[in-house]
């Protein structure tokens, strides 16, 4: 399941490549989302964002970080940075961080490890 489409993706970023392409992008971007916190069989407009930034950052990695043409040049700033704190701000959102403690309160060595045994 596409967590968003490649017109979602074009709202973020603007690039030349195709929407199949994009869709590839898509793919692995749901990929690492479902490895990260999980497949969502309904995902909500969180998860839509998510996969936008992780595609948007992947097809901006591929781009230079300024653009000249004749006199004019446009640099894109921090945008790069941007993304990558929001993205780490929603996996923190959804992270579900399980800790468990052993039943023992203390762990006597010497009866685990007998010495000269």
């Amino acid at each position: 399941m596409a967590y968003c489409a490649a017109s979602d993706v074009r709202l973020v970023v603007d690039t030349d490549l195709t929407d199949a392409q994009i869709a590839g992008i898509v793919e692995m971007s749901n990929a690492e989302i479902d490895a990260r916190i999980g497949s969502q069989s309904t995902p909500g407009e969180l998860v839509k964002k998510l996969s936008v930034l992780l595609t948007a950052h992947a097809i901006k990695t591929r781009q230079p970080q300024s653009l000249a043409v004749g006199e004019y040049r446009e640099d894109t700033g921090d945008v790069l940075g941007v993304w990558e704190r929001e993205i780490e701000r929603i996996y923190r959102l959804h992270g579900n961080v399980s800790v468990k403690a052993s039943d023992y309160a203390h762990i006597d060595d010497d009866e685990r490890y007998p010495r000269g045994v």
